[in-house]
């Protein structure tokens, strides 16, 4: 007697519903006719009784019945568009929240590689939160005000120097955030107790940064002839050599930003007597920007103090010395 093998009923996954399915039956809700909730979704009315028949057969059950007031939801019509409702308002907010996202006009900033520079994202977006930061690096104070003219950048942080200020054309704004000393790292023949003259460095080669193109150099220069010394040799070498440099115990001095950043020079600093060599930190400014200006130095400055008191490569040193970026008053 001959074997007949049946084949397996194949197993089709059931039809999940999609936000147009839910878009549907909101229609025929509101519009209590498959006609006119068809012409509002720009459906036939065959395609979307089509499409009722297909979610009805999801769900397991009628959603609409016909009365004489037109399409009206059944018991198990009321329980899922209760859902259904709940969903579209939650994607209509979604929606919402994106376009405004979109529209707001984002907060230019340029920042020059200064160890203030860690600070300034987290200060502008506090200081302006309706606006996105989108942060840019600018190498020289020519870049930055170019910039700003352009219409390029909305603000830029940036810096000078005692006698070498920052000159600002028409609609570009200056707003001081404060001066920071610069401190130096010795080579260990030279013994102090945290303090050291300006004297006593000039026979060492200087290392320091070479941001600013070069204007920090120049204030070096006027420091020094204020002071009746030489000039010393001052070179710019990258991190990574600087350090090695340090590192082998060469005889140079190496100038650094007051508070140690994170990927900075390590090692045990000093100050020069007096601070003669001082760096003033500025935000530069369109003048459409000039009040997100004046809020984002005030957070700059507030997030600068909080990081003295951890990061100070002189402990203390903000505490013994009022008027300072780092200073309480």
């Amino acid at each position: 007697m001959a074997a007949f093998l049946r084949r397996p009923r194949a197993h089709t996954r059931p039809m999940e519903l999609e936000v147009r399915h839910l878009r549907a039956l909101e229609a025929i809700r509101a519009e209590g006719s498959l006609t006119r909730a068809a012409a509002r979704l720009g459906a036939s009315q065959p395609a979307l009784t089509a499409q009722l028949r297909r979610i009805e057969g999801a769900v397991g059950g009628a959603l609409f019945e016909r009365t004489a007031r037109g399409m009206a939801p059944t018991p198990l019509g009321e329980a899922v568009l209760g859902h259904t409702r709940t969903v579209l308002a939650g994607l209509d907010d979604l929606a919402r929240a994106m376009r405004a996202l979109r529209d707001r006009p984002q907060l230019r900033v340029g920042v020059l590689p200064t160890v203030l520079a860690a600070l300034l994202g987290e200060a502008a977006s506090t200081a302006a939160p309706e606006r996105p930061v989108d942060l840019t690096v600018v190498e020289s104070r020519a870049e930055a005000v170019n910039a700003l003219v352009a219409d390029e950048l909305d603000l830029v942080s940036h810096v000078d120097y005692p006698g070498r200020e920052c000159f600002v054309p028409d609609g570009v704004e200056l707003v001081e955030v404060g001066h920071e000393p610069v401190f130096v790292m010795v080579p260990p023949e030279v013994g102090h107790q945290g303090v050291v003259d300006l004297a006593r460095l000039v026979e060492f080669v200087w290392l320091m940064d070479r941001f600013d193109g070069g204007e920090f150099a120049g204030h070096v220069r006027d420091v020094c002839a204020a002071a009746g010394v030489r000039t010393p040799l001052i070179r710019t070498p990258d991190l990574l050599r600087a350090a090695q440099t340090v590192r082998r115990g060469d005889p140079v001095v190496t100038l650094v930003q007051a508070l140690a950043g994170p990927g900075g020079m390590a090692g045990a600093a000093a100050e020069i007597r007096g601070s003669p060599l001082r760096i003033r930190h500025v935000l530069l400014s369109s003048s459409r920007a000039r009040t997100q200006a004046g809020r984002v130095a005030a957070e700059l400055v507030r997030a600068y103090r909080r990081a003295a008191r951890e990061r100070c490569r002189v402990p203390g040193w903000f505490d013994r010395h009022d008027g300072w970026l780092g200073s309480a008053s």
